[in-house]
């Protein structure tokens, strides 16, 4: 069976091959709207992944395509990608000493069936905690230097090495804070395909 990841972010593929799952990597292209005042935000990324899904899903009715959406969240506000890196060492001194969330989503949409002509979907939702070090400002301009902060929402990335120095603690699921709910996707996964 077919099995399409409708994402470009190479940690979630390298999540999704590591399990040792053979897929395409199809970038939905989709334009992402923000959230709705007042809506939980971890809802949003669930509709986000949906959008995602779909749209590929809609191009390939054969193939099981999973969808994702990320969100770094502080407070009750998405934390995106800085956009310079004086953004960056603002975002890093903010987020430091302190606990933020990362909620990760997954839309699974599978082929159309045979026999009534439908497609099912499974959506799924995981948050796991980041407590980042706290670093001095002259710490942080040295590693921002160091590191792509302006890859990455928060301006850091567990799965870079140089720029996962600043992490103090993780609560969770690693997997979630890179970008897929790897523990709920391979357990939907498990059921209609061998990794």
């Amino acid at each position: 069976m077919k099995l399409i990841l409708a994402s470009q972010s190479p940690g979630r593929a390298a999540l999704l091959k590591g399990a040792g799952y053979r897929f395409r990597q199809i970038p939905s292209r989709v334009h992402e709207p923000g959230p709705m005042a007042g809506a939980p935000l971890e809802l949003h990324v669930l509709e986000l992944a949906f959008l995602k899904a779909m749209t590929v899903a809609r191009l390939h009715p054969d193939a099981i395509v999973i969808g994702a959406d990320t969100a770094l969240i502080h407070g009750r506000q998405i934390i995106g990608k800085p956009g310079s890196l004086a953004s960056a060492c603002r975002m890093l001194e903010q987020l430091g000493g302190r606990r933020h969330r990362i909620s990760s989503a997954s839309c699974v949409i599978f082929p159309v069936s045979a026999k009534d002509k439908k497609r099912r979907m499974v959506r799924l939702v995981d948050t796991a905690y980041v407590t980042l070090r706290k670093w001095t400002p002259g710490q942080i301009r040295s590693h921002v230097a160091l590191t792509r902060p302006l890859s990455w929402a928060g301006a850091y990335a567990v799965q870079d090495s140089t720029s996962a120095a600043i992490v103090e603690r993780i609560e969770g699921d690693l997997a979630t804070v890179i970008g897929l709910p790897m523990r709920s996707l391979a357990r939907i996964l498990s059921q209609v395909m061998k990794p």
